[in-house]
């Protein structure tokens, strides 16, 4: 049940009536419970083997959290327990993530990283004082569980989202709409921009070293906006059901590509995961309180840690190292006024390092690389036939130029005449994949 299906619409259209009948006279516990099963079902129709492990990460940290607090009364810092749960919850997240390395034959839980890291917020800010324990078992099984955000985020904090579920929902017209105009835009990033740019990536990266310099950097390009199409459009699906449900999540994608830096960029891009990684490794660690060398280790440590999360192979590895490398030289080396040239400069070198992040084998990738480099200027693969491609191109166009108007925030909220656009758009080009790019993380 992903959400580009009409079985999703279906499933989110039930969950909205019903809320709509019981939001005035119900009260939260049923409320809660109610989301919390819909929610259930959700993960449990993917695959209902794995809601044990939902189960467990929402366990270890509930109780957790308990027990953090339990030591603090007494005077203890609460460091024992909190390392417990971390290590509890990440036990499981290892094997599973990086078991599947080693033997294929492991299937790996969609959504494990996301939910993981969502509710080791709960028990690291109980630790640091800034929330206090829930007392509702509901409420805690509902934020680490919440369909919206099960599968690929946003990784919400529980000061962000906790506090929601313990009101009543604004559950209104206004809600109603703006959820459901993000919810379309997101829709249309993922079917007609996203989907339609994989059909041509992955067809030439299934086999990269038949094609020309020309034809891999067009994919590599294709790529970069694949990616950010599909994920954002997630993203932007996620938060448009919990929009229309009365619930605020929280931002992960702010047009990342409109950036004059690196650092710009990783503050617009999967600002979630980011965020995450700042406020609980990168403070952890002392941040920039520290001198060059510490700072240096510290944020290397973070674009390393970032490269893992999303897989144990060399690949990711360097492009993590790559971002931290590009980071780092912008720090010392980079122009104090950005202009065209670096804007178009730092786009370069984040597509340069999404090919590592998706053709798997690091040495297939360098290659790549080097292909493109010295075969640049070469006859170009129109792939499956010259008007699909060129379409593709043309909507790509488009959409990179209403993202520059957003930038711009020229016409930033979406009329109603271009929702109906929109509609057209994903009836007449939208094709359909049963994947989002995320979910294999």
């Amino acid at each position: 049940m992903l959400f580009n299906t009409p079985q999703y619409l279906l499933f989110l259209l039930v969950i909205l009536v019903m809320l709509w009948i019981t939001n005035k006279w119900a009260g939260l516990l049923f409320r809660n419970t109610l989301l919390l099963v819909a929610s259930y079902y959700f993960y449990a129709n993917l695959h209902i083997g794995f809601v044990g492990l939902l189960v467990y990460i929402t366990l270890v940290n509930y109780f957790g959290g308990i027990w953090i607090i339990s030591e603090q009364k007494r005077g203890s810092s609460g460091k024992k327990a909190v390392a417990v749960s971390i290590l509890l919850s990440l036990l499981v997240l290892i094997f599973f993530k990086y078991a599947y390395f080693f033997n294929d034959s492991i299937l790996l839980p969609i959504g494990l990283s996301f939910f993981t890291f969502q509710a080791l917020s709960y028990s690291i800010d109980i630790y640091r004082g800034k929330i206090k324990p829930e007392t509702s078992f509901i409420n805690v099984a509902l934020f680490v569980a919440f369909f919206p955000t099960l599968l690929s985020g946003p990784i919400e904090r529980a000061r962000n989202l906790l506090p929601q579920l313990r009101e009543r929902l604004l559950f209104n017209e206004d809600n109603i709409i703006a959820g459901a105009k993000l919810f379309i835009w997101g829709l249309f990033k993922k079917v007609v921009i996203a989907d339609r740019l994989a059909e041509y990536v992955n067809m030439i990266y299934g086999n990269p070293e038949a094609h020309t310099g020309s034809t891999l950097a067009i994919t590599a390009v294709f790529y970069s906006f694949q990616i950010y199409a599909d994920f954002s459009g997630y993203a932007d699906m996620a938060i448009g059901s919990g929009r229309m449900m009365g619930i605020k999540l929280m931002e992960n994608f702010n047009l990342p590509y409109c950036v004059n830096s690196f650092k710009e960029f990783w503050r617009r891009w999967h600002i979630s995961l980011t965020s995450w990684f700042t406020e609980y490794v990168y403070i952890s660690m002392g941040g920039n309180r520290v001198n060059k060398a510490r700072w240096i280790l510290n944020i290397s440590t973070v674009f390393l840690l970032s490269g893992v999360w999303h897989g144990a192979t060399y690949s990711f590895i360097l492009w993590g190292m790559i971002h931290a490398l590009l980071y780092l030289l912008e720090y010392y080396c980079g122009p104090k006024r950005p202009n065209i040239i670096y804007h178009l400069y730092v786009f370069i070198m984040i597509t340069f390092a999404w090919i590592f992040f998706r053709i798997e084998d690091s040495g297939t990738a360098w290659n790549t690389v080097v292909h493109i480099c010295t075969n640049l200027i070469s006859p170009f693969y129109w792939g499956s036939s010259m008007f699909t491609t060129m379409l593709t191109m043309a909507l790509l166009l488009i959409f990179i130029l209403r993202e520059y108007l957003s930038y711009k925030e020229i016409g930033k909220e979406k009329s109603n005449y271009e929702v109906i656009i929109l509609l057209l758009s994903i009836a007449l080009f939208g094709v359909s994949s049963e994947q989002f790019v995320y979910f294999q993380f």
